[in-house]
């Protein structure tokens, strides 16, 4: 039975740390160990980790990032799978039981998650996303359809043969290591029965904190995959179309955060797809039209002034103003 090392990195996450060590310790997979590294919290967090006592085992320090705390971990674990466990995220009790059997066939194995959102203690909303067998999974990727991190195991080897967790990177840190995976060959398989939860509770995560460092991340990160897609000669008509199309919802964000900055991303687009239009698989006709008529910029202003639009005609049929 092969050993799982189940990593939990934290900072500042007194409130749910507890909760996520606790599905980590409570999974029926029995070989199994857990190992938390706390970077430098300035909460309760290493309190709440070390009220666990010899059930686990802690390392405190100044890591100096999630991803350095992540490889730190990856030194630290003696599991042939490794599952990092987002601090504030929870994995079902039989979540590693039912990606096990898969393991033989595989070096990444993906289960499903549930999306929740929480004010104070709350749940306030939730979308389960399940996790699909595609057809190409480098069209996923790029789409950014994959899970996160808490709901993918790896394979020991194949994540130190990429070269573990990349530290320059401060946001998409599970994507910026899926594709070194996949440039690698990784097998990918997915698990959908093994569940997750991945939680949304604070301004201050990384998914929300800064949106424009987010934007920016991920636009030069898909410009670098796209680049080198091309250079190995494999960028697939599929693959062309879903990293043009995220590019362009990343440039449309980019666009309301800081539109004079939107330029050298539209060049680099064209760069890799110079007759680029917006596929109808994830933009409606009217922003395919005023694209082609009158570019980002124009297209963007006109949907954000029908978005508005819809959303008064919205409000003023709730208050019966509308028949």
């Amino acid at each position: 039975m092969q050993r799982v090392s189940i990593l939990i990195p934290v900072r500042n996450c007194e409130a749910w740390v507890g909760s996520a060590i606790r599905s980590a310790l409570g999974q029926t997979w029995p070989n199994r160990e857990v190992i938390v590294a706390d970077d430098g919290s300035s909460d309760e967090s290493l309190a709440v980790i070390r009220g666990f006592g010899s059930a686990l085992r802690c390392e405190s320090g100044r890591y100096g990032g999630q991803n350095r705390a992540r490889n730190r971990l990856l030194e630290l674990a003696r599991g042939e799978w490794l599952t990092f466990l987002d601090a504030d995220d929870e994995l079902a009790p039989d979540a590693i039981e039912q990606k096990m059997p898969l393991a033989d066939r595989a070096d990444v194995i993906y289960g499903s998650m549930e999306v929740a959102e929480f004010s104070g203690d709350k749940k306030i909303g939730s979308q389960f996303r399940p996790a699909v067998v595609p057809e190409d999974l480098w069209v996923s990727a790029l789409k950014w359809q994959l899970p996160n991190t808490s709901a993918t195991s790896f394979r020991r080897d194949a994540i130190k043969g990429a070269g573990g967790w990349p530290v320059e990177v401060a946001n998409c840190t599970d994507y910026a290591l899926y594709f070194r995976l996949l440039f690698a060959n990784a097998r990918f398989e997915a698990a959908p029965s093994a569940r997750s939860l991945y939680r949304q509770w604070s301004p201050a995560q990384a998914v929300h904190l800064d949106p424009l460092r987010m934007v920016r991340t991920k636009l030069d990160l898909l410009w670098r995959v796209g680049a080198e897609l091309q250079q190995r000669g494999l960028m697939s008509a599929a693959r062309r179309e879903a990293w043009a199309d995220e590019m362009l919802q990343c440039i449309r964000s980019l666009c309301r955060l800081e539109r004079s900055a939107i330029g050298p991303h539209l060049e680099r687009l064209r760069s890799l797809n110079p007759r680029y239009l917006p596929s109808g698989r994830s933009f409606s006709l009217p922003y395919r039209v005023a694209y082609r008529a009158f570019g980002v910029p124009v297209a963007e202003r006109l949907s954000q002034s029908t978005h508005r639009w819809r959303q008064r005609i919205g409000l003023a049929g709730r208050r019966g103003l509308l028949t």
